[in-house]
């Protein structure tokens, strides 16, 4: 399986088998796992419903079979990992909730020492700067050097933290030299040209948060193919798609995504009455 791991758009309208250890559920707005040693945080920007209108390669049939009800669910998030004091947050969002729910669970703006991010669209890159000023001041930025030079909107607002961006080359899946411990960059091109994964692992414990490999649960679980009209290279995309659903699913990797509705992270499971199609189990509260 090869990866090539791989845009501003304006803000854009979204509508284990593996021992984790035990999940909380703070609220409607944050949910909790256990990674090995480290904790990671869904931070959630919205739960909303997604339409039909924005897939690109899904049939009538698929459609009416899938998402009957014309909607699916759908959310914006970004993910908080804590190891002791070490704070990293992957993606901003919009930057409308990020900072209450991180003070709900404890933490804040200025203690987040590593920004990661996955690309550069609008509902995750919103909530850089505060106020014309970045909104995490002691944080180094981490972000792909294929999408720092696709994208201008990502390139301006990191102008604002000078020195402290770090263009990266993300690996492949199941490769590629750590980031920062306990973390690895991974290649997930298609959603835009420098999207990235990033592969948390802690004690023989992974969790992969996907960013934007997919949108619409409710159709790409069953038809990995369907993209959406937010893929700058739709046909990538699915590919892309295609192996890292096998991949995880293979390997029993616990997920989690910025557009999967709350608790946003669970399992990848083969769907044995759909050949090709695959099937995501939440995690429990």
């Amino acid at each position: 399986m090869k990866f090539e791991v791989l845009t501003w758009c304006a803000a854009i309208s979204i509508a284990l088998v593996l021992a984790m250890a035990s999940s909380v559920r703070a609220s409607d707005d944050t949910f909790t796992v256990k990674v090995g040693d480290l904790e990671v945080s869904m931070l959630s920007e919205a739960q909303r419903e997604g339409g039909t209108d924005i897939l690109i390669g899904a049939s009538d049939a698929d459609v009416r079979e899938f998402i009957p009800n014309g909607s699916y669910p759908s959310a914006v998030a970004v993910y908080l990992v804590r190891s002791g004091d070490d704070v990293i947050l992957i993606d901003t969002g919009f930057g409308t909730n990020v900072e209450s729910n991180m003070r709900a669970l404890g933490t804040s703006p200025e203690k987040v020492r590593g920004l990661l991010i996955t690309h550069s669209h609008g509902d995750h890159i919103g909530g850089l700067l505060s106020d014309g000023k970045p909104a995490f001041s002691n944080a180094r930025v981490y972000v792909s050097k294929p999408e720092y030079d696709w994208s201008s909107a990502m390139r301006e607002s990191l102008d604002k933290y000078g020195g402290a961006v770090n263009l990266i080359n993300p690996g492949r899946l199941g490769d590629g030299a750590e980031l920062i411990p306990g973390v690895r960059a991974i290649a997930a091109y298609g959603h835009t040209p420098g999207h990235t994964m990033f592969m948390l692992e802690s004690n023989g414990e992974r969790l992969l948060i996907w960013g934007d490999l997919t949108h619409a649960m409710a159709i790409q679980m069953p038809r990995p193919g369907v993209s959406v009209r937010y893929d700058s290279n739709p046909d990538q995309a699915a590919e892309v798609r295609k192996s890292v659903l096998e991949y995880v699913s293979e390997n029993k990797i616990p997920v989690a995504g910025m557009h999967v509705a709350h608790p946003g992270i669970g399992t990848v499971v083969p769907d044995e009455g759909n050949p090709g199609g695959y099937r995501f189990e939440p995690m429990a509260d």
